[in-house]
């Protein structure tokens, strides 16, 4: 499945990148540093709904995972280049997609600049998932709508929540 678009030097790489997006640790780091830069940046809001918002992917991909059991490429098809130890969670959807798409909105979100960075990372970290051997490409693509969606209805409670907190006069 995962033999085409690939490319022997690449394989540390893509370990590389998706060890790093694994447990969503790059985004859980991120959202520690918007939250230690909050005074600074004027808000904790931004590190707040990052956190909250990854939390609610990987929440969200779990139960779907659970419901679906999917099973990964490596366990039902033949010539699948395995890269990295299988995990014992379903295939269906991507958590990492999941969790870095949900972490791109919230970035992109609270920093438009962000896009120049925020947008290919997610892009990379669910296709490493693809190269890996560990999803089919279906997987990914559920994986990135769920943490859109996740992140989008996450970003929009903290946001409204946080405003009337600011101004409780607001919202009567």
């Amino acid at each position: 499945m995962n033999q085409q678009l690939r490319a022997d030097w690449l394989d540390p790489i893509m370990v590389f990148l998706t060890t790093i997006s694994d447990v969503a640790a790059f985004w859980w780091i991120t959202a520690v540093i918007l939250l230690i830069a909050g005074r600074k940046i004027g808000s904790y809001v931004p590190g707040l709904t990052l956190a909250a918002a990854v939390a609610a992917a990987f929440m969200a991909r779990n139960a779907a995972a659970y419901l679906i059991a999917r099973p990964r490429p490596p366990l039902t098809e033949e010539n699948v280049n395995q890269l990295v130890e299988l995990p014992i969670a379903d295939s269906f959807p991507s958590g990492h997609a999941a969790s870095s798409f949900a972490a791109m909105y919230v970035m992109v979100y609270f920093f438009p600049s962000a896009k120049y960075w925020a947008i290919p990372l997610a892009v990379i970290f669910a296709y490493t998932r693809l190269y890996v051997g560990m999803h089919f490409p279906l997987d990914s693509l559920a994986g990135a709508l769920l943490g859109l969606i996740t992140a989008a209805v996450t970003t929009k409670l903290i946001v409204s929540y946080a405003a009337k907190k600011k101004n409780p006069s607001a919202a009567s």
